[in-house]
């Protein structure tokens, strides 16, 4: 991919919270231990009150979105919802981690005249093009926005020379050298409203 910036995704995180960051008293971080890793999380303006109620060592469950920086490949996670997980009467040091998905709440909103440009000439189409245009039927159709997001095949975009290549609209973004496995993040960069 040729175009920098940001990949914005979901994230749902369970886990033990550590640390709390405060500047000017201002919450402004959390850190959460989890059976992964561990991660500092930034809080939202709306989050501070809550955050502020909860003690450390207290079992949590963080959903949000996190933004790779399609360079760096740095990630940042925002929390957008925090959730106390009642202590069990056992007192465990397991930590328990719950997967909840929150791309029916991401892709409720197609934008406005959003759909997909892809090359169909022989170069784009012989060094990739047929599996991206497959993963983006694939893509759309598992986040049921086949009927809304139109894939339209095209001449050539004059980026031969770093095939295959797409254009997502209504932002107008153009990728080049696109692989398969990156089509997920910019469906939802680029054709869900609110990402």
């Amino acid at each position: 991919m040729t175009k920098t910036g940001s990949v914005v995704s979901s994230f749902s995180f369970g886990g033990k919270l550590t640390k709390i960051y405060t500047k000017k008293n201002k919450i402004k971080y959390i850190k959460l231990v989890t059976k992964q890793g561990k991660y500092w999380l930034k809080i939202t303006k709306k989050l501070r009150k809550k955050v502020a109620n909860l003690s450390r060592g207290c079992q949590i469950e963080v959903a949000g979105k996190s933004r790779r920086n399609s360079k760096t490949g740095k990630v940042k996670y925002e929390a957008q919802t925090i959730v106390l997980i009642p202590q069990d009467t056992e007192q465990t040091t397991e930590v328990k981690t719950k997967i909840v998905s929150l791309l029916p709440v991401l892709d409720t909103e197609v934008k406005s005249k959003a759909r997909v440009l892809i090359c169909q000439k022989s170069n784009c189409w012989k060094k990739g093009g047929q599996k991206v245009y497959r993963q983006l039927e694939s893509t759309l159709s598992d986040r049921g926005l086949s009927k809304d997001i139109p894939i339209k095949k095209t001449g050539c975009l004059k980026k031969c020379k770093q095939a295959p290549t797409i254009v997502m609209l209504p932002d107008k973004a153009r990728y080049s050298k696109v692989k398969p496995k990156q089509i997920p993040d910019l469906v939802d960069k680029h054709l869900i409203a609110g990402n």
